[in-house]
């Protein structure tokens, strides 16, 4: 099948129906409209709010579910469903499984693909991994299971998830008034050691007062007796169950560029690199740092390129990141945020109340709203809330950007299930 562009406009096809492929299709059709015809190729119909898929398992949250036709319909943009499988750069031609699809403009926004590290490991993927884990925390709640480690591999990681599993295990086994002995381990120096040492001590004393035996700066293997080993000369651990994570790799996409994990190498504007007319954003970019709100800063630098390149009167400013994320634990929130500058924290910020608007899990500057339109997913959990109204002036853009500041009236939750907010720090070795 061939999709054409109506004749005066550029075709821009967007290949991704997540959160870098839906933040990228909103911005162009935002910068642009009356320049770019807009498509996004994906193979699913729907787009699931991931994030809080570790409060499933708790019941805290659930993962809501939104129709990429709809999204796509109230912005203005065709939708096209199929996988992309390869891209022909000589007749710019992307084809899929069901055809071909020609663009002026290609933007990969495929996200990465998730491996299993342990085979003796709970791996935690997203809602799908509900079910295992909430088999998990029944036996926490009858006695059967007293030790968990908590794993993360080496490679390419977004350890947020499991900063958050080991945290809100241990309210649930105190709730439940059972003893349990939480372990953590990481390649990384520390968690949260990209930020800083203000949110480096912020998260040691918050698994400190947990009682989260944390294991920094090792190489972790398990054997088939389920022992965790920490390499070199690190303890070896005897848990009752393990809990990890997935490493990351990139896409497979035949015709473009891409490194050793299959990432795609791309320039400060998010062009692919010795490829013209096609760009990239998100996790299937070789940007270290896998995240929701980092994947829509790419996507929105992308976009401006675009725009710029179209005609609009947009900058086509470089990518610069700003971390935003939210941790649950269960307890108080904190939130912080923080830009990242050479592969170190600058410009970090805390505070008690919220830094971005709106303040949901993914900041995304044009998606989070959109969600927020159609009842998307907010920070806290389900249930009976006791909440206090709170007016404060939130960034409506990243720094830096065009943009002006709301005033928001939040609800700041209080008790059992409030969430932890800080910002997340990816894994791996020198991260």
């Amino acid at each position: 099948m061939t999709t054409d562009s109506s004749p005066n406009r550029r075709r821009v096809v967007v290949a991704g129906g997540g959160v870098a492929g839906l933040e990228l299709m909103l911005a162009l059709r935002d910068l642009a409209p009356e320049l770019l015809d807009v498509a996004l190729l994906s193979d699913g119909t729907q787009f699931a709010y991931r994030p809080l898929s570790v409060a499933e398992p708790f019941e805290l949250g659930e993962v809501r579910r939104y129709s990429v036709v709809d999204l796509c319909e109230a912005h203005g943009a065709s939708f096209v469903q199929g996988r992309l499988q390869a891209v022909d750069t000589d007749r710019a031609v992307a084809l899929t499984d069901e055809g071909e699809h020609r663009y002026d403009e290609l933007v990969i926004a495929l996200g990465a693909d998730r491996l299993s590290v342990f085979r003796e490991a709970l791996t935690f993927f997203d809602q799908r991994s509900t079910p295992g884990y909430k088999d998990l925390l029944g036996h926490v709640a009858d006695g059967t299971v007293s030790s968990i480690a908590f794993l993360v591999p080496a490679g390419v990681v977004w350890p947020f998830p499991l900063y958050e599993l080991a945290l809100m295990t241990s309210a649930f086994a105190a709730d439940k008034g059972r003893d349990v002995k939480l372990s953590l381990a990481t390649p990384a120096s520390a968690p949260l050691a990209l930020f800083g040492e203000r949110a480096r001590k912020a998260m040691s004393d918050l698994f400190s007062e947990r009682g989260i035996e944390v294991h920094a700066g090792y190489d972790v293997r398990t054997t088939e007796a389920g022992r965790v080993l920490l390499e070199p000369n690190g303890p070896a651990l005897q848990p009752d169950r393990i809990v990890a994570l997935p490493r990351l790799v990139g896409p497979s996409v035949r015709g473009l560029p891409h490194d050793h994990d299959r990432f795609i190498p791309v320039d400060e504007h998010g062009s692919v690199e010795g490829v013209d007319g096609v760009w990239a954003a998100g996790d299937c970019t070789t940007f270290p740092v896998k995240q929701g709100g980092i994947a829509a800063q790419q996507a929105d630098t992308v976009a401006a390129a675009l725009a710029a390149k179209a005609g609009a009167d947009v900058e086509a400013a470089p990518f610069r990141p700003v971390m935003r994320g939210m941790l649950l634990t269960g307890r108080a929130p904190t939130w912080l945020r923080a830009s990242i500058a050479e592969g170190r924290a600058a410009d970090s910020v805390t505070a008690g109340n919220a830094l971005w608007w709106p303040p949901a899990k993914i900041a995304g500057d044009r998606l989070a709203p959109a969600l927020g339109s159609t009842d998307a997913p907010g920070a806290v959990a389900q249930g009976e809330q006791a909440g206090v109204p709170v007016e404060v002036e939130l960034e409506t853009r990243p720094p830096g950007s065009p943009g002006v500041k709301r005033r928001a009236i939040l609800a700041h939750v209080r008790g059992e299930a409030d969430p932890r907010l800080l910002e997340f720090e990816p894994g791996g070795h020198g991260l």
